[in-house]
């Protein structure tokens, strides 16, 4: 008998149309996210990359979705969900880090210098704190709060427990095609997105960390209505976010590595040190320059819904 392969899953498209409500749109975003996490369970148990990857991904489009409904939906009635999706993340996030600092930020300058010594004795106690990091996730998702957590959002979407404590506008507004609620959350989103993205080069470190998580908040947004406007328009949308997000995504990662390296004791002065600050510098510099281009082609987009 054959062994089932043990495999990530990416997300699967939603399938809303203009005839879905809006509280039937939340149950199935949500409901697909708790399917997408779930889904990459075992490749989290297994240790694979993408599997934290993808549980990471589904716990934190959770969170998008509930706080793209909370006109309708209010933050205090998901609470309590919340509170254990955050619990989570405390075990996803470090272990999703180490991966994307050792899989993907260092391995050209590990390739670069392999004999380096004080690079070589670094790269052999990131891969501890890694097997640390990953050995505490596993904990956590064997213990009974995880399942519990899946048993509540399950519950809670099955009741629509939130309807006890909405008002009767609120409720009417639940029951109103899911289009008349997403295409003025998407048109302020994008407005949002447009306004802080201004005079990027002026921008702080905090004023790009806020633009960022705007972009990464309307693609999400575009991602769960995708399926109700016209695919040739939201391919490429989609895809120029994608790329503000990537840009914006390396200069996030040093504010990350110099944690993890803080983590790991490298200390400041040290030659591997100076490497990995240079290089990371270095990735920004390109990145900084490649976010004009990447930012004209977002403004030029059509936007799905205005069509």
């Amino acid at each position: 008998m054959s062994v089932p392969v043990v495999t990530h899953v990416k997300a699967s498209p939603l399938a809303l149309t203009v005839d879905t409500t809006s509280e039937e749109a939340f149950i199935a975003i949500v409901g697909a996210c708790l399917t997408h996490a779930e889904a990459n369970r075992p490749a989290v148990l297994d240790e694979q990359v993408e599997g934290v990857h993808q549980m990471r991904v589904a716990f934190r489009r959770l969170r998008s979705g509930l706080k793209i409904f909370r006109p309708l939906i209010p933050r205090e009635v998901s609470a309590e969900l919340v509170a254990g999706i955050r619990w989570l993340n405390g075990f996803l996030g470090p272990a999703r880090d180490w991966d994307v600092f050792l899989e993907e930020g260092m391995l050209p300058v590990f390739a670069r210098f392999p004999r380096k010594r004080g690079l070589h004795l670094f790269r052999a106690r990131a891969e501890t704190l890694r097997r640390s990091h990953y050995r505490s996730l596993r904990a956590a998702l064997e213990e009974p709060r995880y399942p519990l957590l899946l048993q509540q959002f399950a519950g809670w979407l099955d009741c629509r427990a939130w309807r006890e404590n909405l008002t009767d506008r609120q409720r009417e507004h639940l029951d109103r095609p899911v289009l008349k609620f997403a295409t003025p959350l998407l048109e302020d989103d994008y407005r949002r997105v447009l306004k802080r993205g201004e005079d990027f080069a002026r921008l702080t470190a905090e004023e790009r960390h806020a633009l960022r998580i705007r972009i990464k908040e309307l693609r999400y947004a575009m991602d769960f209505f995708a399926s109700l406007y016209p695919v040739p328009s939201v391919k490429p949308f989609l895809g120029a976010l994608a790329k503000l997000q990537d840009d914006l995504g390396v200069m996030n990662d040093i504010a990350v590595t110099r944690r993890l390296l803080d983590e790991a004791r490298l200390n400041t002065v040290s030659a591997a040190r100076q490497v990995i600050d240079g290089w990371y510098g270095c990735r920004l510099d390109v990145h900084e320059d490649q976010f004009a281009e990447s930012w004209r082609r977002f403004v030029e987009c059509e936007r799905p819904w205005k069509e």
